[in-house]
């Protein structure tokens, strides 16, 4: 497990901390899923006059194509699924607010994605992550990478089979639902 280091860069920290988030949950994770890191997802897609989409599939998305960057992916096959923005050390109000607005345009192209925020280095998220989160469907404070798989690894495996849920239910031309709930669980 690398060490996230004071003299490092806050870029490094990140990027060691992504690395080996990366690894625990491949390791984690079913043979059915894949784990990335820094793939990038469509935000947009447009149609032209002609009726052709911005987008036919068939090339991965790139970053400055209508696409952005993430930290962490979990697919199955080419389908994404869930996504974890990690920071190290600490975040600003500018980090929720940019990242949660990403989760927002990821969502609006892959309604069954589950969007989520970590970061590494901290007890907790505190008052400034409830203030400006509007796009995340999870956060969590981890307060060193020895916790990552007792305390990120259960979470991703909730949010991947709340997308498959979801993803379940699309399939389908009607949904009738009987009752739909979203919870909202918070240690403190």
């Amino acid at each position: 497990m690398p060490a996230l280091t004071e003299t490092a860069s806050n870029g490094q920290r990140e990027h060691a901390a992504a690395a080996y988030t990366r690894d625990v949950l491949a390791a984690a994770l079913s043979g059915d899923y894949q784990v990335h890191q820094g793939a990038s997802l469509l935000y947009r897609i447009e149609i032209d006059s002609s009726g052709k989409t911005s987008n036919d599939g068939q090339d991965t998305p790139r970053r400055g194509q209508y696409a952005f960057q993430t930290d962490i992916l979990v697919t199955r096959a080419k389908t994404p699924l869930v996504v974890v923005e990690l920071k190290a050390g600490s975040f600003s109000s500018h980090d929720v607010i940019t990242y949660s607005w990403k989760a927002q345009r990821h969502k609006q192209v892959y309604p069954y994605l589950r969007y989520g925020f970590a970061v590494v280095g901290v007890e907790a998220l505190g008052r400034r992550f409830m203030t400006h989160n509007e796009g995340f469907d999870f956060a969590a404070a981890i307060a060193d990478l020895s916790q990552i798989e007792a305390g990120l690894v259960p979470i991703i495996q909730r949010q991947i089979r709340s997308a498959e849920r979801i993803i379940e239910l699309t399939r389908h031309g009607r949904i009738k639902l009987r009752r739909y709930e979203q919870n909202v669980e918070i240690d403190g």
